[in-house]
């Protein structure tokens, strides 16, 4: 079940939230001033969110390796390299922005 709670309620109903999320009944959104800042989930759905991300980065560096090598065929060594590095970097921005889906 998803639930809303405002921040003052959540300050004075945190043990109630807590052990509402941690037996898997509920998940919380968290506005603060009517806007949704937050979500309180359990710790398999963080685990469940974590592992998504993760397969979803590997397919993302197992796309740029195709691309690379796609776009490899018949480049110098220094073209290939340039490429590498403009693939680890797409890598990590990706790893570093937060998920659509989230």
């Amino acid at each position: 079940m998803l639930k809303t709670i405002s921040s003052s309620n959540l300050r004075a109903h945190i043990k109630r939230v807590l052990n509402e999320v941690g037996y898997g009944q509920t998940q919380y959104v968290v506005e603060k001033f009517g806007e949704p800042t937050a979500a309180i989930i359990s710790i398999e759905d963080f685990e469940l969110l974590n592992a998504a991300k993760q397969q979803q980065a590997t397919r993302s560096i197992q796309e740029l390796i195709a691309g690379i090598r796609a776009r490899g065929q018949g480049l110098d060594a220094g073209e290939l390299d340039a490429l590498i590095e403009e693939a680890r970097a797409e890598f990590h921005d990706l790893r570093r922005r937060p998920s659509d889906d989230s």
